[in-house]
């Protein structure tokens, strides 16, 4: 049993050893990923779908890195309580545990902050485009209004037009005539 045990904290060890070797490059590659998320969702020459997408994959480029890194602490953390539990009393391993815990604290903490702010920009794209929409709306009403009064003056333009020319016509052909008496009935 004490062979089989040491076999196991040996390898879980080794394990967490190169894990955490890779996680900073893990981590500077979500990062990386991140930030051409935040910068595509920044970016105002975009639509605003083509912006909410990248906030969106903001947020599952966020839990990816937080599954992965928690993954990692979550060895680091049974590592130590393997160990612990053969020597309970060992300072040095208590230590070891704490860490470990703190380590996982430290790495909630860090994705929930940046989930939080990933998810307050959602929200203020999405404000964005209802204040876009809105806005969109009252300038079609406003240039449906400025149509209908267009065509109002449009169309007593043209029967004053049409008066004045019947009259005109009614003058040439002389008023008291029969003609010029039907034209000015007609005005």
């Amino acid at each position: 049993e004490t062979v089989e045990f040491a076999k196991t904290l040996t390898k879980m060890k080794k394990e967490v050893k190169l894990a955490e070797a890779q996680q900073r490059g893990l981590q500077l590659t979500y990062q990386k990923d991140a930030e051409i998320q935040r910068q595509i969702r920044d970016d105002i020459s975009l639509t605003m779908d083509e912006r909410i997408a990248a906030n969106e994959e903001l947020g599952r480029v966020l839990e990816k890195q937080f599954a992965e890194e928690q993954a990692l602490a979550q060895k680091r953390i049974d590592t130590a309580e393997l160990e612990l539990s053969r020597n309970k009393d060992n300072i040095d391993l208590q230590i070891a545990r704490e860490d470990a815990l703190t380590n996982m604290a430290e790495l909630e903490e860090r994705i929930t902050s940046q989930q939080s702010e990933q998810k307050r920009n959602l929200n203020a794209l999405e404000k964005e485009r209802q204040d876009s929409l809105k806005k969109t709306v009252e300038v079609a009403k406003q240039t449906s209004k400025a149509e209908i009064k267009i065509a109002e003056l449009t169309e007593e333009a043209k029967r004053g037009i049409l008066a004045n020319s019947i009259g005109q016509v009614a003058s040439l052909m002389g008023e008291e005539s029969k003609a010029g008496k039907a034209l000015a009935v007609g005005q």
